[in-house]
């Protein structure tokens, strides 16, 4: 389950990349080939994440893992958000993980 959530969590590692990467271009435009290369396996990454969790039935547990993973949000604003007990929204959250195919 960790290696599920190590894999999630690199989409807004992957996100932060890109921001860097289009700062490098800016400050350092020689380099602007090697870092659209960059930035466009970041992307892929990014896409397969969103693809990964798209490919889950249930709605609210995509939700959960797309407000957590792709959003950045902690379980306690997405509980908030989706109207369920921290408690419960944390279930839903181990039964997302559990469910997603990495």
């Amino acid at each position: 389950m960790t290696d599920k959530k190590q894999y999630l969590k690199k989409y807004l590692l992957n996100q932060k990349r890109i921001e860097r990467l289009n700062e490098l271009i800016i400050i350092n435009p020689r380099g602007k080939a090697r870092y659209l290369n960059q930035i466009s396996d970041c992307e892929k990454h990014c896409e397969e994440i969103e693809a990964k969790i798209n490919e889950l039935d249930d709605e609210l547990l995509r939700e959960i893992l797309f407000l957590k993973y792709i959003g950045g949000e902690n379980l306690k604003e997405i509980s908030k958000k989706i109207s369920y007990s921290q408690r419960h929204t944390e279930r839903m959250h181990t039964q997302a993980i559990e469910k997603i195919v990495i």
